[in-house]
């Protein structure tokens, strides 16, 4: 375990200012933006105390990039992000429950979509109600090949329900006067729903509390009034929904006494009951009783089973085989001590099946507890022995932590009773390969696997299931990237495309855009400008082309024996060695390959036809753009093995598929020339026919096995390419700036500032890529990485802006977009950039805005 990097998200200026108390809490996405929670000074000019309670969201990858949602004349007591990571829950002190959702999926843009005041009644816990959705996590199965087998659905029911057994968004909340309160989304636009009831027949005060959702839709709740003499009461609720109406039934369950042991002595404080919390929320049968003082803590494990309870022969029935009666009872597990008292307990978010056993296959599973001395004791999740114990002062280093600006200095007093930092709010990530947590005033991420120290390790198999599993499920991969160190990256990406290779064609086809995601993640933590990772983000754009110009290739009528269109042409393109465009394209039947729209389109019997070839005219510019910065490159592979598209030129399955987008691209350009891409050359020639024959003699000689450097008039060839076309810009085909995932290849710890871009940022971008002949100027021009249009240096558009690879796009709503079929593929790009990262709206400098205005 160590310190990956902390950030100073105080605003107060610490020896003047007002500075206050309350409670920080934090909740972490799938897509692994943190949102928290600070106190800062009003917008108002009035009294140093006018402070208010901001909102804020960062990314894992850039957490300096601070965006706000909303701020708050009270304290922030909850907030919780939905399953999908765009819509955020936040409760403040005065009882309001907001919904905050991205605006046009932009982090920087937020709108309040829904709210509901409770008047002012406390909460002690918030949590949104479970969809059914859970795709459990099995190591033992990491030998397994086929993904499904892998990976299976668990069987959970959702908490709610609507017509056709459809999932209902919403969440469930409890108060201390225990009371149930519970909000519904029952569908979008749609006013919410909200429904109350209370726990008993009446209503008591209690202290603490905690939900979980049981596999049948039910939701167990765990309740206490803090006092060690009383019982710790549980009760089963369900939630239903009809004709817009929501009702709540409530139950009470099995419940307990807490094991008490004797206190220490030296305090007179009387010990209460602190924290109630399930292991998970999808684990209902454990519970995590803690109870102490602030000078010592106990956590206790309990487990609920069933018992089963013999009847007597006068209750027993003949027609009945068991004369026995099942009921739910909790039971005493472990417990392990503290002379400290405890702040939080980061729960496991990782669904592990229940039978699965962590010993035998020496995987591990844990759960975290902090303390007010500091202390951080890693739990095992099955066996609950504390098998690591850590301190901050041990993982921080303090004069990393020492800001810069005099200003923000504590006092000297306050700096000696401060010298213990703690976290005071704590939370897992999706796979708990790191840990998130706030104290004083700092966000701090720490790797839990594989460190510097090496007391906590996760083995290669492992790691190589866990990263398939959230491409399997869709979940960001950036803090599995915590558990991989620099030597294990190779091992992992041909481990990954071994047991990827043996998928069937329609799974390969379904994750391809993932896996490649995946590897562009890999190799980025090898360091800035990586060559291997600029391919992959070359390869996404190229199959996400593929698949749009190959799904227009429907034939009019085919039957199940038969091959479709695109399989026949990579059929024919995978054994024919013509080198001849047009001998290629007489072998085919051309107007099996053009829509009907498209004939439409040409003959001008429809003035704005659906799919009009000319819409796909910059993604068929970018495939013949693409093919020139491969062959033009091709003088430099000997000497920089290391250059972008050495590997892309070198395979075979790569070199195959542009051969047959250039057929197709020479078939639809005899029916629509405007679909033609556009090149500018010194020489009178063909340059469809030409990068064709120039892409199969290459192809031609990697499939014979023989290195492509051998062919030395192939080369020359290549070499005169840049003085015949004009090559055009390289960032166009290998992204932007791609500085994304370098925390990764930097000396932990690092000790980040909200606003200050860190200085490993400026070597990569800076840095001059030795491009051949690269003749058109840069000039800062601005390019469109969805819709690949250049879009100038001043565009007179909004542009969105990826918060990981800086790449740019229109911030325009894909219902402006008068063709269906690019309006489909506007639409796979609306909640993430090609790299996965969220997209925010770009703040242009007052140049550019005041020219948008004239």
């Amino acid at each position: 375990m160590e310190l990956v990097y902390s950030i100073d998200f105080k605003s107060f200026s610490k020896q003047t200012d007002f500075s206050c108390d309350e409670k920080i809490c934090c909740s972490l996405s799938c897509r692994n933006i943190v949102a928290f929670s600070r106190a800062r000074k009003a917008d108002n000019d009035g009294d140093k105390l006018d402070i208010c309670y901001e909102v804020c969201v960062v990314d894992l990858d850039k957490p300096w990039q601070k965006y706000e949602v909303t701020t708050y004349p009270s304290p922030v007591k909850y907030m919780r992000w939905d399953p999908a990571g765009m819509t955020l829950l936040v409760v403040n002190a005065a009882g309001r429950f907001s919904l905050w959702k991205m605006k046009s999926s932009l982090i920087n843009s937020w709108e309040e979509s829904g709210f509901v005041d409770m008047d002012k009644e406390e909460i002690l816990v918030l949590a949104w109600l479970h969809n059914g959705a859970q795709t459990l996590f099995n190591p033992e199965a990491r030998d397994l090949i086929n993904y499904w087998e892998k990976f299976t659905r668990a069987k959970m029911t959702p908490s709610v329900t609507q017509f056709g057994k459809k999932p209902v968004d919403g969440w469930i909340a409890i108060t201390s006067t225990g009371m149930i309160h519970v909000g519904l989304i029952p569908e979008k636009g749609s006013t919410l729903v909200t429904a109350k009831a209370s726990l008993g027949q009446t209503n008591t005060h209690i202290i603490q509390a905690d939900v979980a959702f049981v596999p049948d839709g039910q939701i167990l709740i765990a309740t206490s009034d803090g006092q060690l003499s009383s019982s710790v009461h549980c009760y089963v609720a369900t939630v239903s929904l009809k004709n817009h109406f929501c009702s709540i039934r409530c139950s009470a369950s099995a419940s307990f006494f807490l094991k008490k042991h004797l206190v220490p002595d030296g305090g007179h404080e009387e010990p209460r009951l602190t924290r109630l919390s399930f292991l998970s929320r999808e684990n209902s049968e454990v519970l995590l009783a803690c109870w102490g003082t602030s000078q010592y803590s106990c956590v206790e494990a309990w487990h609920l089973i069933e018992q089963t309870i013999p009847l007597n022969r006068m209750f027993q029935n003949a027609a009945v085989t068991e004369f026995a009666y099942k009921t739910k009872r909790w039971i005493h597990k472990s417990s392990f001590i503290q002379p400290s008292g405890l702040t939080d307990i980061a729960r496991p978010k990782l669904p592990i099946s229940r039978s699965f056993n962590m010993e035998s296959t020496n995987f591990l599973s844990y759960f975290a507890c902090t303390y007010r001395d500091g202390t951080i004791k890693i739990v095992h999740r099955q066996s609950y022995q504390v098998i690591y114990t850590a301190s901050m002062d041990q993982l921080i280093n303090l004069k990393t932590l020492v800001p810069s600006d005099p200003s923000t200095l504590e006092p000297p007093d306050k700096q000696a009773r401060l010298s213990a930092p703690h976290l005071v709010s704590v939370v897992q990530t999706n796979t708990g390969c790191g840990l998130v947590g706030l104290g004083e005033g700092r966000l701090y991420l720490f790797r839990m696997f594989n460190s510097r120290d090496g007391s906590l390790q996760m083995m290669l198999p492992f790691v190589v299931l866990m990263l398939e599993y959230t491409m399997f499920v869709g979940l960001d991969v950036w803090d599995v990237l915590l558990a991989v160190r620099q030597g294990m990256i190779e091992g992992i990406v041909e481990r990954l495309s071994s047991n990827f290779q043996k998928q069937s064609a329609a799974f390969q086809e379904l994750l391809q855009q993932r896996l490649l995601r995946l590897k562009m993640a890999l190799y980025s933590c090898l360091g800035p400008g990586n060559q291997k990772a600029a391919d992959c983000r070359a390869m996404i754009t190229l199959h996400s082309i593929t698949t749009v110009l190959k799904s227009c290739l429907r034939p009019k009528s085919i039957t199940a024996q038969d091959k479709g269109l695109a399989e026949k042409l990579s059929t024919l393109c995978s054994v024919s060695v013509e080198k001849d465009l047009d001998q290629m394209t007489k072998t085919l039947d051309v107007d099996e390959f053009i829509l009907d729209t498209f004939k439409k389109s040409a003959v001008g019997t429809t003035k704005s036809s659906e799919t009009s070839l000319q819409a796909l005219q910059p993604f068929i510019q970018w495939i013949t753009d693409f093919i020139l910065h491969l062959l033009a490159a091709v003088s430099m592979y000997p000497t920089y093995p290391a250059y972008p598209g050495s590997t892309l030129l070198k395979s075979p399955q790569v070199l195959c598929t542009l051969r047959e987008l250039l057929i197709i691209i020479r078939v639809w350009g005899k029916l629509n020339p405007a679909c033609l891409p556009v090149f500018m050359t010194t020489v009178s020639m063909d340059p469809l026919s030409y990068l064709f024959l120039l892409v199969t003699r290459a192809w031609v000689t990697i499939r014979e096995g023989v290195n492509i450097e051998t062919d030395q008039s192939f080369l020359d060839d290549c070499c005169s390419l840049p003085s015949e076309m004009l090559v055009p810009n390289y960032k166009k085909t290998y992204g932007e700036k791609m500085n994304c995932y370098l925390a990764f290849s930097q000396p932990f710890p690092i000790n980040y500032q909200f606003g200050v871009e860190p200085d490993f940022l400026f070597s990569p971008r800076y840095s001059s890529r030795m491009f051949p002949l690269d003749l058109c100027l840069d000039a800062d021009q601005k390019y469109d990485c969805v819709r690949q249009i250049q879009l100038g240096v001043h565009p007179r558009e909004p542009l969105r802006e990826c918060v990981r690879c800086h790449s740019l796009s229109l911030k325009r709503k894909p219902s402006a977009t008068k063709s269906s079929l690019l309006r489909a593929w506007e639409l796979r790009f609306v909640k993430a950039c090609l790299c996965g990262g969220h997209w925010k709206l770009q703040m242009l400098p007052p140049l550019a805005s005041s020219l948008g205005q004239k």
